[in-house]
């Protein structure tokens, strides 16, 4: 079995598995629904729903596709310009810090009553919890470029925005990347919690109003579509990275 094999098979072993055991562990312990649903519940929980499970995911995939779209728009040219400009550093990097260490949970009504209840709300909670580790990682890609390439671009006439553009940036792909990864993966908590606040469709809203009818089969299916997509989603970010900058992929791997 080559690497490549086992990096597909043997994940996918261990998924049965712990499928496997859990729902022995259900018939095993007689463990209510209302507590635990079984594997098995939670396939009919789905199937109860039926398209309306796949129509709401189509709703929460475009609140994360868009909002995630929108952080990169706005944590990627960021991380440039705080890792480029000391002065601009100093000015916003302790306000952007300061917003991100407040709660998302916490605004997120707030941010309702004056954005309103359509898709607008939702979009800013993504991007306000997406765009923070976009940012980092691309400050952390462009600080880490080493001097002797900065004296070259500078050696042959290079001009500071050439030298982001040709140097920094290349050698920060592996960085951005990183925090790509990141970024979509909580750009998904991100829009569960806008639905949860502010919603009349989508993933987050099945959740609450399924838990709220004690119907947690079908809640636990909406969970476990939402970690279809996040993983979905990661995975889409990797095949990225390989399809567009593999240099930079043989370039990690030759550390």
């Amino acid at each position: 079995m080559t690497a490549t094999q086992r990096r597909i098979v043997l994940p996918l072993v261990a998924f049965i598995l712990f499928l496997a055991l859990w729902q022995i562990a259900s018939w095993v312990f007689a463990i209510p629904v209302y507590l635990m649903p079984s594997p098995l519940e939670i396939v009919r929980g789905g199937a109860r729903l039926g398209p309306a499970l796949f129509s709401n995911t189509l709703e929460t995939l475009t609140t994360i596709l868009i909002g995630f779209a929108l952080s990169c728009l706005v944590g990627i040219p960021l991380g440039v310009l705080v890792s480029v400009n000391r002065l601009t550093s100093e000015a916003i990097y302790p306000l952007i810090v300061f917003l991100n260490a407040i709660p998302i949970v916490a605004i997120a009504p707030i941010l309702v009553v004056v954005f309103g209840t359509d898709m607008t709300a939702r979009l800013i909670i993504v991007t306000l919890i997406a765009f923070f580790p976009i940012m980092v990682a691309t400050a952390t890609g462009i600080l880490d470029t080493p001097e002797e390439m900065l004296d070259l671009a500078r050696v042959a006439g290079a001009s500071p925005l050439a030298e982001i553009i040709t140097v920094r940036l290349p050698h920060a792909v592996t960085f951005i990347f990183g925090g790509l990864r990141i970024g979509v993966t909580v750009a998904v908590v991100g829009a569960v919690v806008a639905e949860f606040v502010n919603a009349n469709k989508g993933l987050g809203f099945l959740v609450t109003s399924s838990t709220a009818q004690f119907a947690i089969p079908t809640a636990m299916a909406c969970v476990v579509m939402l970690a279809i997509i996040s993983v979905l989603l990661y995975e889409g970010i990797n095949l990225l990275h390989r399809m567009v900058f593999p240099w930079s992929i043989r370039r990690v791997a030759g550390h």
